[in-house]
């Protein structure tokens, strides 16, 4: 029995003596001296401890609100982890409160010969930005960071918006070795969670009594007001939600990842309703229709779309030769977007106000976009604004007004819908910023009503190329290239091309395609984006054929080709996001050398991928004097679940194979 109490009282004091120290400021050399991350060697920087511990506070003029106290340490392993030393506090401003972040307190941590140096961040290295009327963030970059060094800060976050917390994040992009989070909330208010990622957090709950004191102040009016103040308290029970993880792996950002913020394992809490003593019960459940409702009732929103006289004239002025909605609806659309300028702040609320933006030329995008759903249904076209939130805004699991950040203008000629963005100089109907197509949208009505918008555009992007190669006398190939491209393909290429010289164009070009060197490129419809655009070239290309003997071997797509497989990862637990469907369709005519005839051609191949989400063509014939090879690729989704990543990979690989196959001519 002594045997083993010792036994049990010398682990102990092991386990004790080799714990990581988690107090602020207690940086162990170990840490420091850390060379790489013991389970992910390749990470640039890992966090090594995160706490979040949230309560709630009391007071007489505010009632409750939410207060954290949070931590956090990170090593930086070498200069591509450096940025993770930026530190940027995220607060919302309401109309009449606002969220603070006090008591910053931040260390470096560095190793000079045998000594720990610690250098302090000063306060007037903080910054506050305002990035909108209703966002702000506090930003500061850690001091003398090295290869090696150890940060770490910590502050209080308080918010009096009880009814809207922010999420309680356990993931990130850089491994995570411990992270604690406690929850606690008055019996009063009743919340749900929300869990989001593939991590189990294993979530724990608890309970324990709390007396929380208050100064209260009461007045008495008479002739003469006086007031009088005592020390108050009040005991109740707290609800505790508590999350402690260890070795969360990060979340890999590989090809088309999207918002990774998406699929990071989270905690959000939501709000469901309220029992204060001796009031109602009152609930906070809703509903996406009552959230759109909410915010069309908003003065900054509803209001706004009902002001005309300041633009009545110049839309009098500019429509007055129209004969069809459509044509009203491209005037209008048109006209905002040469006369506003996007301020670039988010929001569905106005900013300035529309009358006034108007004036000025600049807004925000409630701003630009209510005010053109007012200007098409002032000219008699049906619209409704219809609200979205942006990629970066994420994917809200339960409906709040903070779901949406972004507003476009839905419009309805001959029963079909247009969605606008005033915001968007080079934007064109039903063409939205790749960052806007997430999730879906939500247009909303004058009479409070809603419906759910499809934001992805009906057609697929299309890139219809064709090549027409030869071979020189010196062995290299000798090509024209005719592209046509529509839908975001266009929107993409315009904004890669359209600003840059004729030398810029060409330089541009051979750096996409680098194993070609471009000539003589040319483009249709550049800048004029109701239109396909068109782009072609003159091209030599010396990487694409080898000589072997009496033997020839060429590039059957030349460089269009796949010639790698971008999923690469043995696993993957978040989708594959290529934005918008599309659809590739190319046709090579590949002149026979004279003196060679064809020994070998790759074989067709008819793929498709699960559940009809793409689908694979490739071909080739022999006609002539020429070898002709023609290949369509479509993916008629743009989001591919996790589930089927195996399957997805498997079917690139083919195509990656059947494409790396080559023409083979053999001297005759």
């Amino acid at each position: 029995m002594k045997k083993s109490l010792l036994i049990t009282i010398l682990m102990f004091l092991v386990i004790g003596a080799t714990a990581q120290d988690y107090d602020f400021g207690k940086v162990s050399k170990e840490e420091i001296l850390q060379k790489e991350h013991p389970n992910y060697p390749d990470a640039n920087a890992s966090i090594l401890y995160r706490n979040t511990d949230t309560k709630f506070g009391y007071s007489q003029d505010e009632g409750f609100y939410v207060k954290t106290e949070v931590q956090e340490r990170i090593k930086i392993y070498n200069q591509d982890g450096y940025d993770e030393a930026t530190i940027m506090l995220s607060q919302y401003i309401g109309e009449r409160e606002e969220e603070q972040v006090t008591g910053i307190k931040a260390y470096t941590y560095n190793i000079e010969g045998d000594k720990i140096v610690e250098s302090k961040l000063q306060t007037r290295d903080i910054f506050k930005e305002e990035k909108s009327k209703y966002r702000k963030v506090t930003k500061f970059t850690m001091p003398d960071i090295s290869d090696g060094s150890v940060i770490e800060y910590k502050y209080t976050f308080k918010s009096p918006f009880y009814s809207n917390i922010d999420e309680f994040r356990f993931q990130e992009e850089i491994p995570v070795d411990r992270v604690d989070m406690r929850f606690f909330a008055p019996e009063y208010l009743i919340y749900r969670t929300h869990g989001k990622g593939v991590i189990p957090l294993n979530l724990t709950t608890d309970k324990r009594n709390r007396t929380l004191r208050y100064r209260y102040t009461s007045t008495k009016l008479a002739e003469v007001a006086t007031s009088r103040s005592s020390n108050e308290e009040v005991e109740f029970i707290e609800n505790g939600y508590i999350v402690n993880l260890s070795n969360v792996p990060p979340i890999k950002n590989e090809p088309y990842s999207g918002n990774l913020n998406n699929y990071m394992s989270a905690l959000k809490f939501e709000l469901a309703m309220t029992k204060f003593p001796n009031s109602e019960i009152r609930s906070y459940a809703t509903s996406w229709e009552d959230v759109a409702s909410k915010i069309y009732q908003s003065t900054a929103f509803g209001k706004e779309l009902d002001r005309q006289n300041y633009y009545k004239k110049d839309i009098d002025k500019l429509i007055g030769s129209a004969s069809s909605q459509t044509e009203k609806m491209l005037l209008i659309y048109d006209y905002v977007k040469s006369k506003m300028t996007w301020n670039d702040y988010y929001g569905v609320y106005v900013d300035a106000g529309v009358k006034k933006a108007y004036k000025d030329g600049v807004g925000n995008v409630a701003d630009i976009n209510l005010m053109l759903s007012s200007m098409l249904r002032y000219a008699g076209v049906r619209c409704s604004p219809v609200l979205l939130s942006t990629k970066n805004n994420g994917i809200p699991v339960f409906p709040t007004r903070t779901g949406f950040n972004y507003v476009v203008a839905g419009a309805i000629v001959n029963d079909n819908l247009y969605l606008l963005d005033g915001a968007d100089k080079g934007g064109i109907p039903n063409i939205l910023k790749p960052e806007l197509l997430n999730w879906m949208g939500r247009m909303v009505k004058a009479d409070g009503t809603s419906r759910l918008i499809d934001l992805f555009p009906s057609r697929p992007a299309t890139h219809i190329g064709m090549l027409t190669l030869e071979v020189t006398d010196d062995v290299i190939i000798s090509g024209n290239a005719k592209n046509r491209f529509s839908g975001h393909y266009a929107r993409s290429e315009r904004n890669k091309f359209a600003a840059l010289t004729s030398d810029e164009q060409l330089e541009k070009l051979d750096s996409y395609y680098e194993s070609i060197d471009a000539i003589d490129v040319s483009f249709k419809d550049l800048k004029v984006g109701s239109k396909p655009l068109t782009l072609e070239y003159n091209f030599e290309a010396e990487e694409m054929i080898d000589e072997a003997g009496d033997k020839l071997y060429i590039n059957p797509l030349a460089h269009l080709g796949t010639t790698r497989n971008y999923l690469t990862a043995e696993e993957r637990s978040h989708p594959v996001d290529y934005v918008y469907p599309w659809s590739d369709k190319y046709t090579v005519s590949i002149k026979i050398p004279e003196g060679y005839q064809v020994e070998s051609v790759p074989d067709d191949l008819a793929i498709n991928l699960v559940d009809n989400m793409g689908s694979y063509r490739f071909g080739v014939t022999v006609s002539g004097d020429k070898v002709n090879v023609g290949l369509q690729n479509t993916m008629s989704t743009a989001l591919v679940n996790s589930n089927y990543y195996k399957d997805l990979q498997a079917y690139l690989k083919m195509i990656v194979a059947k494409e790396s196959e080559k023409i083979v001519f053999k001297k005759i």
